[in-house]
């Protein structure tokens, strides 16, 4: 009967060895999605926009609140060119741009017309 108690541990911690595989909070691998195609927000595997991020990023509508609570975007290729006119609009990075171009231009989504508030 001593000899259950013995083996019993010993088999339990056996049963719960782990195989050698990535922790469960290792990070997901990524899936890179084409121009137009969903990416952002919160999914068990990332998507992101495929290509450079000097050329590519995911725009998200000023709806989607820059991602926050789940909401995708969609891969957009960023403006080469961009008008001097000056309309400005709040990034999701807090900064200001002198519009929606230059913004995209520098791969990042609009909160809102208008400059930043120091909220």
């Amino acid at each position: 009967m001593k000899a259950i108690w013995l083996i019993l541990p010993a088999l339990l911690l056996t049963a719960c060895a782990t195989d050698g595989g990535p922790a469960p909070d290792a990070p997901h691998d990524v899936i890179e999605v084409g121009i137009g195609e969903s990416c952002g927000g919160m999914r068990m595997t990332p998507q992101v926009c495929a290509g450079a991020p000097e050329t590519n990023y995911c725009r998200y509508e000023p709806a989607a609140m820059c991602g926050a609570a789940d909401a995708p975007g969609t891969c957009q290729p960023r403006p080469q060119m961009c008008t001097r006119e000056y309309r400005p609009v709040c990034g999701c990075d807090g900064q200001t741009y002198g519009n929606a171009c230059t913004a995209a231009s520098a791969g990042v989504s609009v909160v809102h017309p208008g400059e930043c508030r120091a909220d």
